[in-house]
């Protein structure tokens, strides 16, 4: 149904930033010339918020709602990637204080999960369906991103793929409250 299609709309919006391939690690090693210990130091900071958030996301969802949650977890990764946007040290700051973020996939996932359950849909069915969107985003993503950054080089805005991840998440934020309105 409708529902379906806009936490599927969801599901692409909050998942695409996931599949950048190599384009983060080029921007860090060449515009912002971290070294490779700068990268693996960057690297285990977003996989400790990552587990962080994911560690209180079941206590945030049970007090606020997978909406509420899914809300404040996509505007924390908002907030990252206008700190990736402008500087090392603004990304690090966004990407602790904005660390929910990490865990954006967590409400629509689950609110997937219960709308399949809820239409009768086949929990198999609905694992194959999220499977061909990673797959999608797998192979487009890296080509995607990565044209993004070398026509940013270009242009002299080699942040375009932190651009797009923004816009990204301004059109989840978007539709997010159709969510509450019963769509």
């Amino acid at each position: 149904g409708r529902r379906m299609r806009v936490l599927a709309v969801l599901a692409l919006l909050h998942s695409a930033p996931m599949f950048m391939g190599d384009t983060l690690q080029v921007y860090l090693l060449k515009q912002w010339k971290l070294s490779d210990a700068e990268v693996t130091q960057l690297y285990t900071v977003v996989a400790a918020t990552g587990l962080a958030a994911n560690s209180v996301a079941g206590i945030i969802i049970q007090r606020m709602g997978l909406i509420a949650f899914s809300t404040i977890a996509t505007v924390s990764i908002f907030l990252c990637w206008v700190g990736a946007a402008v500087s090392r040290r603004a990304f690090v700051a966004c990407a602790i204080i904005g660390f929910l973020g990490q865990a954006r996939t967590l409400g629509t996932n689950s609110m997937m999960t219960a709308e399949g359950a809820r239409a009768g849909m086949p929990l198999g069915q609905l694992a194959g369906d999220r499977a061909n969107l990673t797959a999608w985003l797998k192979v487009f993503g890296p080509i995607l991103y990565g044209q993004l950054y070398l026509g940013g080089l270009r242009i002299g805005i080699p942040q375009l793929p932190f651009y797009l991840n923004l816009g990204l998440a301004a059109a989840a934020l978007a539709i997010l409250p159709t969510l509450v309105a019963g769509v």
